[in-house]
């Protein structure tokens, strides 16, 4: 058993011997001597306070290093330093600070009034979220778009400037007549009026009689003021009875009157 424990010391002892050869070639023993006697100058030089003060630091430290092994904190290592590789953690430090600022800069009144704008803000929110509002909002776009929303705006205007100007009579009067509009076209409708209207104006503009007539009124005023004046008695009128456009007119007028006499006959 001796011989064993003596053969196990010799082994350890040549093992040490050989780690401190080491030591002495690669200057670490010299490493280790400064750095002792660098740790007993500052042991000597320390007071009790001082010491005191350090076991407080190192204890804090050894906590807050197993706090965050608990909280698992090296995970967000690799976002953090991507935060401080691209600049954003200094601008993360000065929004907070700029809010840090407005908070301290803002009185009770001041946060009550942002408080209530809030609320109403996210009542408004909840209201267009319930209401649907997202659906119109392609409609509303097109219409900005387009120019339309402006119109209506001025119509709004136009309308509104309309009112302010009316008074209690002019609403009345103007009540009264949209009363006997309405009135009027029921009566129309009722009787068939409207219907018969309706067919008669489809068939003036199918036969293009209105256009027609339009067209020789306008043609008529643009001859008559560019055609001398009449010599009148009955030579000249027999000179206007003698052209063919004037009896052609006069038995068309004749032809007019007999098929309204007709239409009076049958009621």
């Amino acid at each position: 058993m001796a011989a064993v424990l003596d053969t196990q010391y010799e082994t350890e002892l040549q093992q040490a011997q050989e780690a401190l050869v080491s030591l002495v070639r690669n200057g670490d023993l010299d490493r280790i001597v400064h750095l002792a006697r660098l740790l007993g100058a500052a042991g000597d030089s320390m007071s009790d306070e001082m010491v005191g003060r350090l076991a407080g630091v190192a204890s804090d430290g050894l906590d807050l290093l197993d706090r965050v092994n608990r909280s698992e904190l090296k995970d967000a290592l690799p976002a953090i330093s991507a935060l401080v590789h691209n600049g954003d953690l200094d601008r993360i430090v000065h929004l907070a600070r700029m809010m840090g600022a407005a908070g301290d800069s803002l009185s009770d009144e001041m946060v009550g009034r942002l408080a209530e704008v809030a609320s109403d803000g996210l009542d408004l929110l909840d209201r267009v979220n319930r209401s649907g509002l997202k659906d119109a909002l392609p409609a509303i776009s097109a219409l900005v778009h387009n120019g339309d929303l402006d119109r209506i705006v001025h119509l709004a205007r136009m309308m509104g400037a309309a009112g302010d100007s009316l008074n209690d009579e002019m609403v009345g009067r103007l009540a009264g007549l949209a009363t006997d509009a309405l009135c009027l076209l029921d009566r129309a409708t009722r009787t068939g009026v409207m219907d018969r209207l309706l067919n008669i104006a489809e068939q003036l503009d199918q036969q293009h009689i209105l256009t027609d007539f339009l067209q020789c009124l306008e043609g008529a005023a643009a001859e008559a003021s560019k055609a001398p004046p009449p010599k009148g008695g009955i030579a000249g009128l027999w000179e206007i009875m003698k052209q063919p456009e004037t009896q052609q007119t006069i038995q068309f007028l004749m032809l007019v009157g007999k098929h309204f006499r007709s239409c009076q006959l049958k009621h």
